[in-house]
C-alpha cells in the first residue's frame, strides 16, 4: 500500500536539477567530522569502531547524552531510530490504530498527520485556536513545535491550553521536536506524563547526514516500539551513534555556533525582506527557518515555480503545508552564498 504523496519532498525532488540556490534547506551548516572534532576537542578515531550490529537500541552512552536533553528521564524512555523521520513513523506506527480520533495541530510536518491516515485513523486538522473544539474524543494529538515550516515555538498561553485541552480528553501528546535545541523551548516530555516525542541529530545539530534520531516516551510504549523497531531498524549505525554521542555531550558548542549561524543570517533575511516589502507570517526564533508573506496575486506554487525557473533560486511553497500566500525559506547556509541568491531574488522582484 502506498502512503499518500509526500508534498514537500515531491517539490524539492521535482525542483533539483535547475536549482542553483537551495534556499529550501532547513540545517543549519552541516558539520564535517574533523569540524566536529575541533568543537569537541576531541578525535573521534572511527577507524577502530567495530562495525558489527552494536547496541540494538543505542549504546548506553549515546542514551545517556539523549536522556540528559529532559529532565528525569532514563534511559529505558528512550530508543535510538534512524532519523527523525524514522522516530516518526515508529512512534506513530506503534500508538495509532484503525478508528482512532487523531488531530494535528496546522501548519505541521506532513508525515505526522498523513501516516495516522495510512493507518486508518480518524485525522482532524486544526488550528490551535479552534483546538479545544476539534479535539473531542481524541486520541492522540499531534504538535510540531518547534514549528515547521514557521521556526516559531507555542507560547506559553498555547501551551497551557494545549496541556488543558489534552488532560480533558485524556488524549497522548505526540510532539515531533526536531527542532528543538536551537529555540531554547521545553520538551513535552518534561511536562506532560502521556506524552510521546521524537528528537533528531539533523537540524539543531548540523548532522543530517549521520541519520540519527530517537523516541522518548514512559518505558511501557518504549518496549512496544521496541518490538516494532525490530521489523525495520535492528540496530543504528555504529559509525552513527559514535558521532551523535560525541556531538551531545557537547551539544553547548554545537548549539552556540548554529546561534551565531542563523542570528547573523536571520539579520540578511530581514534586510532583504524590507528592501523588497515582504515580511514574516509570524517572526522565526532561533530556527534556520520561516514563513515569508509575499507580494502577489499568484498562488504560492505559482510563484516559486516562476521563481526557481527564472533564477534557480528554491524555496518551498505554503501548498505543500495545506496553506497559501507564503514561502518557507531556510538561511542556515553560509552566508555568501545566502547573499548572491538573495541578490538574484531582489533583482528578479524589482527589475
Amino acid at each position: 500500500m502506498l502512503v499518500e504523496n509526500f508534498k514537500l519532498e515531491n517539490w524539492i525532488a521535482k525542483y533539483e536539477n535547475i536549482t542553483k540556490y537551495d534556499l529550501s534547506q532547513t540545517c543549519v551548516q552541516n558539520l564535517t567530522i574533523k569540524e566536529l572534532e575541533n568543537i569537541c576537542d576531541c578525535e573521534l578515531n572511527l577507524k577502530n569502531i567495530r562495525l558489527g550490529y552494536g547496541d540494538l537500541y543505542g549504546s548506553k552512552a549515546l542514551k545517556q547524552a539523549i536522556s540528559n536533553l529532559y529532565d528525569n528521564k532514563k534511559l529505558e524512555n528512550i530508543t535510538v531510530t534512524l532519523g527523525g523521520i524514522g522516530a516518526n513513523e515508529l512512534a506513530l506506527k506503534t500508538f495509532v490504530n484503525k478508528g482512532d480520533k487523531v488531530v494535528c495541530i496546522t501548519p505541521c510536518y506532513q508525515q505526522i498527520y498523513s501516516l495516522p491516515k495510512f493507518y486508518g485513523a480518524n485525522v482532524v486538522l486544526t488550528d490551535i485556536a479552534n483546538l479545544e473544539q476539534n479535539a473531542k474524543d481524541a486520541k492522540l494529538i499531534c504538535v510540531n513545535n518547534p514549528n515547521n515550516p514557521t521556526g516559531t515555538v507555542l507560547s506559553d498561553d498555547e501551551i497551557n491550553l494545549l496541556l488543558k485541552i489534552a488532560d480533558k480528553n485524556n488524549a497522548y501528546i505526540f510532539a515531533d521536536e526536531a527542532y528543538r535545541g536551537l529555540p531554547d523551548t521545553k520538551s513535552f516530555a518534561d511536562i506532560y506524563e502521556k506524552s510521546i516525542v521524537t528528537g533528531s541529530m539533523s537540524k539543531s545539530y548540523s548532522l543530517a547526514g549521520i541519520r540519527l534520531g530517537w523516541i522518548c516516551a514512559d518505558e511501557n510504549f518504549i518496549n512496544n516500539v521496541n518490538k516494532n523497531r525490530q521489523y525495520n531498524t535492528i540496530s543504528i549505525s555504529a559509525i552513527d551513534d559514535a558521532v551523535a554521542t560525541l556531538a551531545l555531550n557537547n551539544e553547548e558548542k554545537i548549539i552556540q555556533r548554529n546561534l551565531n549561524i542563523i542570528q547573523k543570517n536571520k539579520k540578511i533575511i530581514d534586510d532583504f525582506l524590507e528592501k523588497i516589502g515582504y515580511c514574516w507570517v509570524k517572526e522565526p526564533i532561533n530556527c534556520a527557518i520561516g514563513c515569508v508573506k509575499y507580494n502577489s496575486d499568484k498562488n504560492s506554487e505559482e510563484f516559486c515555480e516562476q521563481l526557481v525557473k527564472k533564477t534557480g533560486i528554491l524555496l518551498i511553497p505554503a501548498s505543500v503545508f495545506e496553506c497559501e500566500n507564503f514561502f518557507r525559506i531556510g538561511f542556515g547556509m553560509d552566508e555568501y552564498y545566502l547573499k548572491n541568491a538573495l541578490q538574484k531574488f531582489v533583482y528578479y522582484i524589482i527589475k
